[in-house]
């Protein structure tokens, strides 16, 4: 990585408009709908039922270019993955607006010559129209082959353990194969490890990987269903540790554990007996 231009870089502000049935179809995406019979989930992807918005709809809005393989930046892009990623919602999420998003590199961790070093990447979301300040965002990039880089920022603090392995409640979601292919539709998230065979291979997998933000939000549809059903506002921030990739195909079980008004979760790849999300926390206000 050269790390100079890499902190020197900025980024234009990125405007979005999107519409009701890019809610919908970002809902769809996570898998809701799939019992037509839950009206818990029937108004996320269903415009006429008081329609409402995913929370975790927002780490998708104003999404930039896949800056990282820009030549200049002496990253190696396809070695990177999404570390951790969090989210601080300031008002609901609205079924329809145009947004305004600014991206700014906020730090670089060096981990060493041989173990990568992370990038903190982070987005501030508003209304185009009013500017009011929608969400914060942060994203942890683990940049495997650019270790020895060097440092920049202050990192932040490191997201909380688990206290426990006896979850207060578990839901379970099969995804289908071409998950990682409709995620990256409705998400805009065009990174080609989720589409492309030879690209995964290149970063050593046999096969395309799912998008960590693709299991995080259905960390998110758990959470709505087991302790918000049809309250979406209730949800004021996430933040989770993506500790090892999911694959298209894959039965993602949600665990959850409740502490107050924070409901930490971890989510599994069942079958495979792995566990892909760690530290994973969703802060609640008060019903």
């Amino acid at each position: 990585m050269d790390l100079d231009h890499v902190v020197a870089r900025r980024f234009a502000p990125i405007c979005q408009s999107y519409d009701w049935r890019d809610c919908a179809l970002y809902a769809l995406g996570l898998g809701m709908g799939d019992d037509p019979l839950d009206e818990d989930e029937l108004p996320y992807v269903y415009e006429g039922r008081d329609q409402r918005a995913v929370p975790s709809m927002s780490v998708t809005l104003g999404w930039p270019p896949l800056w990282i393989a820009e030549p200049e930046t002496g990253i190696a892009w396809t070695k990177a993955l999404h570390g951790e990623q969090r989210l601080t919602l300031h008002r609901p999420i609205p079924v329809s607006a145009s947004i305004r998003a600014e991206h700014r590199v906020s730090a670089v961790e060096d981990k060493g010559p041989t173990r990568g070093a992370l990038l903190y990447f982070d987005t501030e979301l508003f209304d185009a129209a009013s500017g009011e300040r929608l969400a914060t965002l942060r994203a942890t990039e683990f940049l495997r082959g650019d270790g020895g880089c060097g440092n920049y920022g202050l990192p932040p603090a490191a997201i909380a353990r688990i206290g426990s392995d006896r979850p207060s409640a578990s839901i379970v979601y099969r995804t289908p194969q071409q998950a990682a292919l409709l995620y990256r539709l409705v998400s805009r998230d065009y990174m080609p490890i989720h589409a492309d065979p030879a690209i995964a291979r290149d970063a050593g997998f046999d096969r395309p990987i799912s998008h960590g933000l693709n299991t995080l939000g259905l960390a998110c549809r758990a959470i709505l269903k087991r302790y918000a059903p049809g309250r979406p506002e209730l949800v004021e921030a996430m933040a989770a540790r993506f500790v090892a990739p999911a694959f298209p195909g894959d039965t993602i079980r949600i665990d959850m554990f409740e502490e107050d008004n924070v409901i930490r979760f971890r989510a599994w790849a069942a079958e495979r007996h792995t566990m892909v999300i760690d530290r994973g926390e969703c802060r609640l206000t008060a019903a």
